[in-house]
């Protein structure tokens, strides 16, 4: 009767691992490796931006904002071909929420630089006026999904 008890609960322990190696289709099924080149765009900072009087009396941002970008190879990072991270020199990741419908949502990573001192590599984009919708949404998940993948391979 014993023997009988200890293979049903063998069975029923191993029944779960089982269903566990599935992935599940449109769930767990996406290809989390990281090939190749990847880039995220975000704004630069501001050095002297114009502001042009309208008619009305309110200002107005006559200049194009400037995009800046980081392209993540397997092993480093490549800020806009001024400077190379190297993944091992990465120490952590986070990302930043846009606080209000005015402000930036921010991916910032802190590195070590060739000094030995911690430095902060802080990409932001402050296009993101609530409410936010699905695109807005896809568009803030994207650099968080890119480096998340960037920094496990």
């Amino acid at each position: 009767m014993k023997k009988l008890q200890v293979i049903i609960l063998c069975i029923w322990f191993s029944q779960p691992i089982i269903i566990r190696a599935k992935p599940i289709k449109g769930i767990s099924d996406f290809d989390g490796s990281f090939k190749g080149v990847e880039r995220i765009t975000f704004e630069c900072p501001g050095n002297n931006e114009r502001k042009i009087k309208r008619t009305n009396g309110e200002f107005s941002d006559q200049q194009p904002k400037e995009k800046c970008w980081v392209d993540f190879y397997p092993t480093y990072l490549n800020v806009m071909n001024k400077q190379v991270i190297d993944k091992k020199d990465v120490i952590s990741f986070w990302q930043s929420p846009p606080q209000s419908g005015e402000c930036c949502a921010s991916w910032n990573l802190i590195y070590m630089d060739v000094g030995g001192k911690n430095k902060i590599l802080s990409m932001r984009k402050k296009e993101f006026p609530f409410p936010l919708t699905k695109r807005k949404l896809k568009i803030l998940g994207t650099p968080s999904n890119i480096i998340n993948r960037w920094l496990t391979q």
